[in-house]
């Protein structure tokens, strides 16, 4: 049974060590400078003590498979959470488990009024895991200094009491 824990510090390692196998494939494909495959233990770490930032471990049967992380994008009109960062063990891929991650942080995230994504556009699998997960693409692109051009996808929500 898929379920979510927020991360603590003994759970780093094991997070980068995912992380690092999980984007491999598209560091190896792209050799862009901000994949996080190329990031160490301590920006983990760092995310986990900042109050901007929501890390969760992926776990089946109480074993960490993934990690998934939300920065907090607020402003006076929304409460926006940028999905980040998502990851799961690459055996583990292509089994529904990140749209159950998904699905699990909105629970946990409650007071969104809109969740975020950019991904690379060339990546199917993500396309279908947001969009399964009911991320709408907006038609923005950005293109990164690599020459990735990213796709954004959002997510609204609408809380029947405040009416957003």
């Amino acid at each position: 049974m898929i379920t979510l824990r927020p991360a603590e510090t003994k759970d780093v390692e094991i997070l980068w060590t995912l992380q690092k196998e999980a984007f491999l494939p598209l560091w190896e494909r792209h050799h862009d400078a901000g994949n996080p495959y190329l990031r160490g233990p301590e920006d983990i770490r760092t995310r986990l003590f900042s109050p901007q930032y929501h890390c969760f471990c992926i776990l089946d049967d109480a074993q960490i498979i993934g990690g998934i992380l939300y920065a907090t994008m607020t402003n006076e009109i929304e409460r926006e959470y940028y999905l980040q960062r998502l990851f799961i063990a690459p055996e583990r891929q292509n089994q529904g488990i990140g749209r159950k991650a998904i699905a699990l942080c909105e629970h946990e995230l409650a007071d969104a009024t809109l969740f975020s994504v950019e991904f690379p556009q060339d990546l199917e699998k993500n396309r279908t895991c947001y969009t399964k997960a009911g991320f709408k693409d907006t038609g923005r692109r950005v293109k990164t200094e690599e020459g990735i051009v990213l796709a954004r996808f959002e997510k609204r929500i609408i809380h029947p009491c405040s009416g957003t």
